[in-house]
């Protein structure tokens, strides 16, 4: 079970670049489509991204969760340094505020920190528990503007 005496700690800060091929590459990804042509062209085409206001390509709403894999800052170390026990850990919730825009050539530098845990008794089993930890990261650009704020929820059954 996660060891509650790590709440508040806050964790090393990672640094991704953020790169036009990744842009694509990520919304072909969760795209789940064949060819870069069936993905809106603002996430691959620097035209396409001009044309409809944007100064170049722009990220598809969920590029930043690749910050932390792609930046080293991966959540395996987090889960370890917590004693979650991945065995039980389930996915609750992702939470994005969007602060700034994101552009190719931007460096985002991220932090994470334990910013809640709680247990919750299960309804189907009175007397036996679920933990929650929550995961607060803010992520700044090279200029030190917050583009991005996340809360990640995970649940330990």
């Amino acid at each position: 079970m996660a060891d509650k005496t790590k709440l508040g700690m806050e964790f090393p800060p990672y640094t991704f670049e953020v790169e036009k091929g990744k842009i694509a590459e990520f919304a072909m990804a969760v795209s789940q489509k064949e060819s870069k042509d069936q993905v809106k062209a603002i996430y691959w085409d620097s035209a396409a991204a001009k044309a409809a206001g944007y100064g170049d390509v722009v990220p598809s709403p969920t590029f930043q969760t690749c910050f932390a894999l792609w930046g080293g800052g991966g959540l395996m170390p987090i889960l370890q340094t917590l004693s979650i026990n991945l065995g039980r850990l389930l996915h609750g919730e992702e939470e994005y505020e969007y602060l700034a825009p994101i552009h190719p050539g931007d460096v985002m530098t991220g932090k994470s920190k334990v910013v809640s845990m709680y247990d919750k008794e299960k309804k189907d089993k009175p007397g036996k528990f679920m933990e929650f930890t929550v995961l607060e990261t803010e992520i700044r650009n090279q200029r030190g503007e917050l583009v991005i704020r996340s809360r990640s929820t995970l649940v330990e059954r």
